[in-house]
């Protein structure tokens, strides 16, 4: 019968808690976003330079129809008015309030704010901040927030303070400023132009 050489006392307790945070899934996370806002910024600028054809093209239109309704009221003005010519004119205004109803949509900012996402996408990546990492976004025509993590409470006033220089952002305004301490002792914020109920 052999007889036991060793006796092993470092049992499984002993060993050291794997951090929760660790580089490998911070850069992971990091990729992640990135690929995400570069996705959602190609599709948002195809859309973009979609709708602005389609204006263009509704534009040239629109002027055309209004060159030839001239030329009936014109010709209307100079004759009797002929049945025909009378249900080609309401025609064809009827088709220019349909059209100038569409433009309104197209030039509306409300309609139109995926340009603008574009555009504030673009200048808070120029304002890139080494010690902020943000985490949510949430941009629309009435309100804005965004929510991350800081490694210092610090960094977070003098991140905003770079929205001076962004087109879209500066003059914005923003009720509801949060900073907390996680249990890893990193700092929270939260930062939004609407307060939100609930836990302050």
């Amino acid at each position: 019968m052999a007889t036991k050489q060793s006796i092993n006392l470092l049992q499984a307790e002993l060993f050291p808690e794997q951090p929760l945070l660790t580089l490998p899934r911070v850069v992971g996370a990091w990729l992640a976003l990135m690929l995400v806002m570069v996705t959602w910024s190609i599709v948002t600028e195809v859309n973009y330079k979609q709708s602005g054809a389609k204006y263009d093209a509704l534009l040239i239109e629109q002027q055309q129809k209004q060159k030839l309704t001239k030329q009936l009221e014109s010709q209307l003005k100079n004759r009797q008015i002929s049945p025909a010519l009378q249900n080609n004119l309401d025609t064809i205004k009827l088709v220019m309030q349909h059209k100038n109803a569409l433009l309104a949509k197209l030039t509306d900012s409300n309609e139109t704010f995926a340009g603008g996402f574009v555009m504030a996408m673009n200048d808070l990546s120029a304002m890139h901040h080494k010690d902020i990492r943000l985490q949510t976004i949430s941009i629309n025509v009435n309100e804005m927030s965004f929510t991350g993590l800081a490694r210092t409470p610090q960094a977070v006033p003098a991140w905003l303070a770079g929205f001076k220089t962004s087109r879209l952002l500066s003059g914005k305004s923003f009720v509801q400023f949060k900073l907390a301490k996680n249990e890893q002792n990193i700092t929270e914020f939260v930062v939004s132009s609407v307060a939100t109920k609930g836990k302050s």
